[in-house]
């Protein structure tokens, strides 16, 4: 008769608990190939109850994940200059930088994005899946409602998601709970939008939610890690182009509606998308408009407060209503940082990742990734990345496996 594989040791000799415990110590970039070892070492390692085994035994890894522009050498730009008279638009990749074990890696390609990642997009990490949302088409350079998934957690690769509603670049996109938000951002025709929805990745479906009080395009969306509330930070209406409101809408996911915060954002000239950050908080401040906690808001200010001379790491005081500085920017950087919080295991994280613009050599640019240690020393660490790991960061978000 032969022998029934399922019911085998997970490791033969041991018992399955202290197995269990070997397993749950090799590093997450070996796990596609433990799952080809027998049936039952693919089902455990595909299953969430696993990396919750990880993060129990303090054995999980923070991976940062970066929408990033694959570096050209200056040399071939230069080249592709002189050709066609005009600069080639960028072409973006994956990039998952392993911040617990310090390695870089680009996520494989695929069929489905044959073009490469749609310019612009959104990356947001929600119960071990990597979603990216809208943004561009490569090609025709119009906006698009694609969503392309990929599961951590089960492997596979990329595969094609169910569409927004509407196709819009530039939103606020945020995880609350197991759930994807998104508002905001603009059309095919420039046109600011007030509209929202919600993606269950789980279920792969969109659902519409109430509109906001105010179109906002170059919007920023956080959750405060509550799993209640959807903020959208800021953004311009069609009539204001570039001029960014000083408001925030906070959308209930209880009561199913918006609030409106007026002077959140006191920078006119100055976009908070990419470069502000919401740390989850490690205790409760009530807000008085409304039920929620005060977000822990940081801004990564490389323009010296909307053109003044004091650069560096902002965190928004409730009661002053107001900016104030807590720590410097890394030496050299100018502009563009985008930045998100390291997840850090269910724990209240206090590291932020960033990869920022600096001058290179002969009058290129590079950019450099740091992390901040916001309750230590609140000084910078800078990554040593790979040179192929130096372009610019359009989007980016975390999760812990």
């Amino acid at each position: 008769m032969k022998e029934d594989l399922e019911y085998r040791s997970l490791i033969p000799g041991l018992p399955d608990e202290i197995a269990l415990d070997c397993l749950i110590r090799v590093p997450y970039q070996s796990h596609s190939g433990l799952k080809s070892v027998c049936r039952r070492w693919k089902r455990l390692l595909s299953d969430h109850s696993f990396y919750a085994h990880r993060r129990i035994a303090a054995k999980g890894e923070d991976l940062i994940c970066l929408v990033q522009s694959i570096v050209s050498s200056p040399v071939r730009a230069e080249s592709e200059l002189k050709q066609t008279g005009t600069k080639t638009p960028p072409v973006y990749a994956l990039t998952v930088y392993n911040a617990t074990n310090d390695t870089w890696r680009r996520l494989p390609d695929t069929p489905l994005l044959s073009a490469g990642i749609p310019m612009f997009c959104q990356c947001v990490a929600v119960a071990g899946k990597l979603v990216l949302i809208g943004g561009w088409d490569p090609k025709t350079l119009d906006s698009i409602a694609d969503v392309y998934v990929y599961d951590f957690v089960k492997g596979g690769g990329w595969y094609r998601g169910s569409s927004m509603s509407t196709a819009r670049s530039f939103f606020a996109c945020a995880a609350v709970g197991p759930f994807v938000y998104v508002a905001g951002g603009h059309d095919n025709q420039k046109n600011a939008l007030r509209s929202a929805e919600l993606y269950d990745p789980e279920t792969d479906t969109w659902r519409s939610l109430p509109d906001m009080a105010e179109e906002r395009d170059e919007c920023q969306g956080f959750s405060t890690g509550d799993d209640r509330f959807f903020w959208v930070l800021s953004g311009y209406g069609t009539e204001s182009q570039g001029r960014f409101d000083s408001s925030a809408e906070l959308y209930d996911t209880v009561r199913c509606c918006w609030t409106r915060i007026d002077g959140v954002w006191p920078y006119p000239n100055a976009s908070p998308r990419a470069s502000t950050v919401c740390l989850p908080l490690k205790e409760k401040r009530k807000c008085e408009l409304t039920d929620v906690s005060y977000p822990s808001l940081w801004y990564t200010d490389a323009s010296g407060g909307n053109g003044g001379n004091q650069r560096g790491v902002r965190e928004y005081d409730w009661k002053e209503r107001a900016w104030r500085v807590q720590a410097s920017l890394p030496e050299g950087i100018r502009s563009s940082p985008c930045v998100t919080v390291v997840e850090g295991g269910g724990t209240p994280s206090d590291r932020v990742f960033m990869i920022g613009s600096s001058n290179g050599e002969e009058g290129t640019v590079k950019y450099v990734a740091c992390v901040l240690e916001i309750s230590g020393n609140k000084k910078w660490a800078q990554l040593d990345a790979p040179v192929e790991f130096s372009g610019y960061g359009f989007s980016a978000c975390s999760l812990h496996l």
